[in-house]
């Protein structure tokens, strides 16, 4: 009896432990395969593999898995990047390759896939699976060779705003594709004309409209909507006198009057059967019905429909590879990947990617990694990390600082440090227009009383005061008429409700005209000024490092710290140094003018704790503080019971979308650096700044 094929399996995503892994699961079990090793870049979704379905080990660096001689076969779930670039490594190492939809970035990659398996004759196949649908089986099985006249095939999913998954260009080749392929399948080959309409809602299409005519003169209609409102996935086949109508579980067969219905396994039978099928494929040596010679045309026509092409319908006989060669001496470390979402569908996966755990797991240093990736989270760069990684050049986080990760020990070595500065500081930069028009026009405030009932900027009483306001109303009648009026009227003037001590008699401005000064320039206080003055503001600018031609070309004003202070809006872009720290003391806050707004999105530190509450004690400014020196400030402090301070928890920062363009912004600057392109790395300064 044939030893059992041993499998590597790259991906352990919540699809493949839903879809794929229990089939695996199931083969192993019946001595087909062994389930030898289980990657994933998280190492948490590895490990929950690997006691789920029984791998023997995991492991989160991907090239060195595939370089073991003793694997047969290589099954890639994940996005088109990594199934691209893993599959033509996992054929370079002489591996068998199942890699799921959509099988490469585009048709010409999916070709070099083809071409490495062909020279090297492995079985590469891709995940297709309606090819093995019972129910379309049925229909070709009853049909004979005798052709289809008239072809349907629908995929509509209810996705509607979702973003296109596994690094597809659109939701077509995401998904969509499922349905064309059975369509291309069923007619036995590519359309010879299309005419195709592709449109949506945003910059991504996500409508998609086919008619096509084959050689023999079939027609044939596809249609995908990723927009619907429901998931709906049919198949209509149209001969001579007969008509098959295949849904998820259902085959109806209609002839004139007749009518036949036949109940199909549901859509994972078609799952299983092409793992089957691939495993029978290598044992022996026929082509599959999912080879990926055979399934690469059809994403070669989604492209087509995506671009809305209308005419003839032509194979490129050869297809140069647009992929870039990737670099297998020059791998990327990946730290805190959970909330990287891009990563894998980035020009990143020109590189192997190694995780942290993997390194740390090994007893020699890896030269061949030479760059780092920080997402956020807890793990962080240390000493003894850096002792076994002796070419790093450069180190990107996601995020701004580096303080966590031996700022200084990257510096003495020359490692290059990047950051998300951009994508951050317009993140920052909107937040911190926000607060400014808003406290402006005192929305803050009108909340509040709006939440007390009241209306305006005024805030109804509460307690013992509004019991006094409502006694002191319901007598005032009675008061009169007795000659009690005097005493009760004073009495109503100290209960009546007063505008919320936010400072200046207008109870509330534009933003537009207003002096804004900002104290500190870097990428938050830029992009925060590009906001400002697009929107009419004046602004000021007081730094100790930036240089004034720098400031003045941004359409700011450089200015001195007496002139900032006393701006309509001050706004602290510092960073937290021995020299900043309490920075704004009494004697500062005391040059806040009456009506003031404060804002910090920096570091709560810069301001004296004890000044800041004594200055907003007096309630002529108001204050937004998006930072505390504590975090979280203690549940009785007092700037949580005063009414002339809005107060949010260090949200400024931080969301999921700053999250992905900071990936991105990275991503991109740790590529160009590999690539020998010049990259704009964090200062001396700017490094000695952050806290």
């Amino acid at each position: 009896m044939a030893q059992p094929l041993r499998a590597l399996v790259v991906g352990a995503s919540t699809t493949a432990a839903l879809l794929h892994l229990p089939i695996l699961a199931r083969l192993r079990n019946e001595g087909r395969i062994c389930l030898d090793e289980i990657c994933d870049i998280q190492r948490h979704r590895s490990l929950d593999a690997k006691a789920q379905f029984g791998f023997s080990r995991e492991s989160g660096d991907v090239y060195a898995a595939l370089r073991r001689r003793d694997i047969d076969i290589v099954y890639l779930f994940g996005s088109a990047q990594l199934h691209h670039e893993y599959g033509k490594a996992a054929l370079e190492h002489g591996k068998h390759l199942f890699v799921e939809k959509p099988v490469a970035p585009s048709y010409a990659d999916a070709l070099t896939l083809v071409e490495e398996a062909g020279t090297r004759g492995l079985v590469a196949v891709g995940g297709l699976n309606r090819r093995f649908y019972r129910s379309l089986g049925e229909m070709r099985r009853r049909n004979g060779g005798c052709g289809w006249r008239y072809a349907e095939a629908t995929f509509h999913k209810p996705a509607h705003g979702q973003p296109v998954p596994f690094g597809a260009r659109s939701w077509l080749s995401a998904n969509g594709i499922h349905a064309l392929d059975a369509l291309v399948y069923m007619m036995g080959g590519l359309p010879e004309q299309l005419n195709a309409i592709a449109s949506g809602s945003g910059a991504t299409p996500g409508l998609f409209s086919a008619v096509m005519r084959w050689a023999d003169g079939g027609q044939g209609v596809f249609l995908c909507n990723n927009a619907a409102g429901e998931r709906r996935e049919h198949y209509a086949f149209h001969g001579i006198g007969e008509t098959y109508r295949a849904s998820d579980t259902t085959l109806v067969i209609e002839r004139g009057s007749s009518v036949e219905t036949r109940d199909m396994p549901d859509v994972t039978d078609g799952f299983a059967r092409e793992h089957s099928a691939f495993l029978d494929a290598i044992e022996t040596g026929e082509d599959p019905e999912h080879s990926l010679s055979a399934i690469a045309p059809s994403l070669f026509l989604a492209q087509l429909i995506e671009d809305g092409f209308c005419g003839p319908v032509r194979l490129p006989a050869a297809v140069a590879s647009s992929a870039k060669q990737r670099s297998t001496a020059r791998a990327v470390l990946v730290i805190n990947p959970t909330r990287l979402k891009h990563m894998l569908t980035s020009e990143l996966m020109r590189h192997p990617l190694v995780t942290l755990s993997d390194l740390e797991r090994s007893t020699e240093p890896r030269s061949d990694i030479a760059a780092a990736i920080v997402g956020p989270g807890p793990e962080a760069l240390h000493e003894e990390l850096l002792a076994k990684l002796p070419g790093l050049s450069i180190v990107g986080l996601v995020g701004l600082s580096f303080a966590r990760h031996v700022p200084d020990a990257l510096a003495a070595r020359n490692v290059a440090l990047v950051n998300a500065s951009a994508a951050y500081a317009g993140g920052v930069a909107e937040y911190a227009l926000g607060l400014a028009i808003l406290a402006r026009r005192r929305a803050f405030v009108s909340d509040r009383a709006m939440r007390r009932g009241g209306w305006g900027t005024v805030l109804v009483p509460t307690g013992p005061k509004a019991l006094l306001l409502k006694a002191a109303r319901a007598s005032r009648p009675v008061a009169t008429r007795l000659g009690l009026a005097p005493i009760l009227l004073r009495a109503w003037h100290r209960s009546a409700p007063r505008p919320v001590p936010a400072g200046g008699s207008s109870p509330f401005r534009e933003l537009r005209g207003a002096i804004v000064g900002l104290v500190g320039w870097g990428a938050n206080a830029r992009a925060f000024s590009d906001r400002l003055l697009a929107a009419g503001a004046r602004v000021l600018v007081y730094s100790d490092y930036a240089a004034p031609h720098d400031i003045e070309q941004a359409g700011a004003l450089c200015a001195s710290l007496d002139e900032v202070l006393a701006a309509d809006i001050v706004s602290l872009h510092r960073g937290l140094t021995a020299a900043t720290r309490h920075g704004l003391g009494a004697a500062e806050l005391a040059k806040l003018r009456p009506g003031a707004i404060l804002i910090n999105v920096a570091r709560g530190a810069l301001i004296e704790p004890h000044a800041l509450l004594t200055r907003l004690t007096q309630g002529d400014i108001f204050a937004c503080l998006d930072t505390f020196e504590e975090e979280p400030p203690r549940r009785s402090h007092p700037l949580r019971k005063l009414p002339n301070v809005f107060l949010s928890s260090h949200i400024a920062g931080g969301s999921s979308d700053m999250v992905a363009a900071g990936e991105a912004e990275v991503i991109g600057k740790i590529v160009d650096h590999l690539g020998g392109q010049a990259i704009e790395a964090v200062s001396p300064d700017r490094l000695a700044t952050m806290t």
